[in-house]
């Protein structure tokens, strides 16, 4: 199948590229790699009447370290920060689960944040590391933090006439420790389940944690940890992790069952700590 008729344009600033957004509103599509997008429009489950390719936009194509983290731009590609590194560990340990390597030569990192599947590795790297999503229109510009950006299966809380123009990660410092584990079907898969942790580990105490999962809800899912002050020992991941069984809530699909994820919930999760903490650490305050 041929994707439906659409008009095409090819601006070369972002000013252009949101005036173009806002003239036509919803019926229109930003294209950067079209890795996840141009196969919808082959299938025609997506009908976009206006593409508009951002690729020509220089601005959009850079890297910097700001105060914030590592900034990437929006036409920056998975393999370019995967040859490089990113600063932010967890980052870079998922970005080789992502597709396969013609995939990430043209795919985007802030085209996958933005294209919202919640089964995909990168949206929940942006929840765990605590990143956030820069965005423009003609209006003004504004900040969506990673917890706040998601609402369903390839939906955000972008408005239609806003263009996604960077995505921050957070750097790591001395104290951070992270870990990526997934479990899919096939190599370039999507996870049936993938599970990012990040820590601050001082002195054996872990004074911040974050744990998060794709694949078990309709957006990326966070575990809800911060009740587990005092908790530590040997059996704080597996105590996590029983955790994070119990309060998921997948579903079933054509890929697997529910009953499926949570196992694989459980294993992953446990695994994942026990690759960031060591056996005597120590909850004291997690945030």
């Amino acid at each position: 199948m041929k994707p439906a008729p659409f008009d095409y344009a090819c601006p070369s600033t972002i000013d252009e590229a949101l005036g173009l957004l806002a003239g036509r509103g919803a019926s229109a599509r930003v294209l950067a790699g079209g890795q996840s997008l141009l196969p919808q429009m082959a299938s025609r489950r997506a009908r976009p009447d206006l593409l508009v390719d951002v690729n020509r936009v220089a601005e959009l194509s850079t890297r910097t370290t700001t105060g914030d983290g590592q900034r990437l731009g929006a036409t920056v590609r998975q393999a370019a920060v995967l040859c490089t590194g990113s600063g932010t560990g967890l980052l870079d340990a998922a970005l080789p689960w992502v597709g396969n390597p013609g995939t990430r030569s043209r795919g985007t990192v802030v085209g996958s944040l933005c294209f919202a599947d919640p089964a995909a590795e990168l949206p929940t790297v942006l929840l765990v590391t605590g990143g956030a999503l820069e965005v423009r229109s003609t209006a003004g510009s504004r900040t969506v933090d990673a917890a706040e950006l998601y609402r369903g299966p390839g939906r955000t809380a972008l408005a239609a006439d806003e263009l996604a123009v960077a995505a921050t990660f957070p750097l790591d410092t001395e104290d951070t420790r992270s870990a990526w584990l997934e479990f899919g079907r096939r190599p370039g898969d999507l996870p049936l389940v993938g599970v990012g942790v990040v820590a601050c580990v001082r002195a054996g105490v872990v004074e911040a944690l974050r744990v998060a999962c794709a694949g078990v809800h309709d957006v990326p899912w966070s575990v809800p940890v911060a009740d587990l002050r005092g908790a530590g020992g040997r059996g704080l991941a597996q105590e996590i992790a029983e955790l994070a069984a119990r309060e998921c809530d997948p579903a079933d699909d054509d890929r697997t069952t529910a009953v499926h994820r949570r196992v694989l919930v459980r294993t992953l999760v446990r695994r994942a700590l026990e690759q960031v903490l060591r056996p005597d650490t120590e909850i004291a305050g997690v945030a």
